[in-house]
């Protein structure tokens, strides 16, 4: 059982102020999407099979179909409304992935820009402008430039949701915060291997590093302010 926040925490350090999803200002970023991690029968879904550890991840398929459900929802909102979006995914710039990072390579994470683990999964709506962004590191900030390609589309708030919750997720929260950016995690689109691994990555991530918000809440959000 989860142990409820202590409220007196909060004489201490203040909540962050609710962040404006201003629509020319915000972008949504869908964190590791892919074959290699989101879906059971390939990448690691696969490689547990092989071991004969699919129990390990039980609660975790669920959770991802759960997150993708409300990502479609986000996406389509965000395209309706003029929001950028970004998909980032672990994929080397090489065919044979010799550029892979140190920490992927320790953990067997490999993954060559070609292979079916590096696609998107097919039920996301990718959009005509949508960006797709490859890295080799867990937060993208560290191996990609989107620093400079936010700062060129003049963003300042980032949506940020995807797998998992605690380590993909939970670095490119953290970096961008940071870096200066409002940043939201929307908790119910994001999916961990357990229950309890995704709420310690809100209990750390909330009020010190985001805003954590809802996929209702933030689609109501960008439908009011679509005018802007």
């Amino acid at each position: 059982m989860t142990t409820p926040p202590d409220n007196r925490l909060l004489t201490v350090f203040p909540p962050f102020p609710r962040f404006r999803l201003i629509r020319n200002r915000t972008a949504l970023i869908i964190v590791d999407m892919q074959y290699l991690d989101a879906h059971p029968d390939f990448g690691i879904g696969r490689t547990a099979q092989e071991a004969g550890a699919t129990h390990m991840f039980a609660q975790y398929w669920p959770a991802v179909r759960h997150a993708l459900d409300n990502q479609k929802q986000l996406i389509e909102a965000a395209h309706r409304n003029g929001v950028q979006v970004i998909f980032t995914r672990i994929a080397t710039q090489t065919r044979d992935a010799r550029d892979v990072g140190r920490q992927h390579r320790l953990v067997g994470l490999p993954v060559p820009r070609d292979s079916y683990e590096a696609c998107l999964l097919e039920e996301l709506p990718v959009g005509p402008d949508d960006i797709v962004l490859s890295k080799t590191s867990s937060s993208p900030f560290n191996t990609i430039n989107i620093d400079r390609l936010l700062h060129n589309l003049g963003i300042d708030t980032l949506l940020v949701c995807g797998v998992v919750s605690n380590g993909c997720v939970e670095g490119t929260i953290r970096d961008a915060s940071d870096l200066g950016y409002q940043t939201v995690m929307i908790e119910d689109a994001c999916a961990a291997v357990t229950p309890d691994l995704h709420q310690a990555a809100i209990t750390n991530l909330k009020d010190a590093f985001c805003n954590c918000r809802s996929t209702l809440d933030v689609v109501a959000e960008l439908a009011t302010r679509s005018h802007q």
